[in-house]
């Protein structure tokens, strides 16, 4: 997303308009989930992804005749086994459905509101209607909550008002990216894409060795947000850790000023005992999920007994947040494959996965795209309830 927004920034100082392409619904399987983005500059650029190459060649030969009056809604489907399979019979076996959107400005929602994640370490919720049989409504139309619960909107409607609500009331029920099914208070079918903007993991990085330099790599390639923390000047520099923030200076001093929150991935590696020790009470007190240690576990027993020896105590939900060693066990030996087992740790723990192979699993790779109809409510009284609730008027 990182780079994305960066792309579509250059291009717009340059007076270059750009097409977002984004994959709001997904039906069965497909590369790119709900959420995924392709963005196209006028002068060839592109950044992102809506498939795993299959789809963007045709996507990019139409985006930009089919944005030239506003926003439009495309969807390739994948599959195999229907009764004309398309070309692109890839094997997915899916529908994936893109909103494609031209970019004027830097105040465009499409990617001021993504924007926004770099000042948040919480979501930023976001819903766009991607498609409308409404008179009152448009494809495009955005409307966002904020962590702090501000309200960021252009729905273009007289009757926006009343739909704001009820879209903020579905925003704020939303614990997942999904698409919705609502209805204006004449019964037309309007399709929204609430999505779950999550701000981009944070690695903490002490220490600033050669080993530290493909984890930067790794991590910055994924567009995460990176800061090395060193004490030796000829190694600490942001030469050798490009698009990382580098600080240089006393570890410990460095780190206290540091407010490490739920989305900060602290890692030791300073190839120093005795700075380690220092260094960890600081981490375990932060909100960071996971502590990651260089070293073997035996160097771990060593640090919680000096830290015991020393009067803190390391407790059991403590102990829990250490990963040491780091990383996935991929039987790593050269820096890189080090650095790409701990990253891969960290995405592991991001999702909520285990890191095993896929192959050995007996359930699919992503869970299914969740959309939410409500265009026939199985009760009057939920249909009331919607009409009254679009319309301003008391049931």
């Amino acid at each position: 997303m990182q780079e994305l927004l960066r792309t579509a920034r250059e291009a717009l100082e340059f007076d270059e308009e750009c097409v977002l392409c984004t994959v709001v619904r997904l039906v069965g399987s497909g590369y790119g989930r709900p959420g995924a983005r392709l963005l196209l500059t006028q002068s060839g650029e592109r950044v992102g992804y809506i498939s795993g190459g299959c789809l963007e060649k045709d996507l990019c030969r139409q985006a930009w005749s089919l944005t030239e009056r506003g926003p439009r809604l495309i969807a390739y489907d994948t599959r195999s086994g229907t009764i004309h399979p398309s070309r692109f019979n890839t094997g997915c076996e899916g529908i994936v459905s893109i909103l494609c959107q031209r970019i004027r400005s830097l105040v465009d929602p499409a990617i001021r509101i993504p924007a926004l994640l770099d000042h948040h370490d919480t979501p930023v919720k976001l819903a766009t209607i991607y498609r409308s049989s409404s008179p009152y409504f448009q494809a495009g139309d955005t409307i966002a909550v904020l962590p702090d619960s501000d309200i960021i909107t252009d729905l273009s409607s007289v009757h926006s008002p009343v739909f704001q609500q009820v879209l903020i009331e579905r925003i704020l029920e939303a614990g997942q990216t999904h698409s919705v099914e609502l209805q204006d208070q004449e019964g037309n079918a309007i399709e929204v894409f609430i999505e779950l903007l999550t701000p981009p993991p944070h690695l903490v990085i002490c220490g600033a060795g050669d080993d530290v330099i493909p984890v930067v790599e790794f991590a910055r390639r994924l567009d995460w947000k990176v800061t090395v923390l060193g004490h030796r000047p000829e190694l600490t520099t942001p030469a050798r850790f490009e698009r990382a923030h580098v600080r240089c200076g006393q570890i410990a001093e460095m780190l206290e000023e540091m407010t490490l929150g739920p989305r900060c991935y602290p890692l030791l590696m300073t190839h120093d005992f005795a700075c380690d020790v220092q260094l960890l009470p600081t981490l375990l007190e932060s909100a960071a999920p996971s502590i990651g240690i260089l070293g073997p576990k035996r160097r771990l027993a060593r640090l919680v007994q000096e830290l015991a020896d020393s009067g803190r105590t390391v407790s059991p939900e403590e102990a829990d947040r250490i990963r040491a060693p780091l990383g996935l066990d991929l039987g790593a030996i050269t820096p890189a494959e080090i650095a790409c087992s701990i990253v891969a740790e960290i995405i592991a723990l991001e999702r909520g996965r285990s890191g095993r192979p896929l192959h050995d699993s007996r359930h699919p790779i992503h869970d299914a795209a969740p959309h939410q109809s409500e265009t026939q409510p199985p009760s009057r009284s939920m249909r009331t309830a919607s009409v009254c609730a679009l319309t301003g008027i008391d049931s």
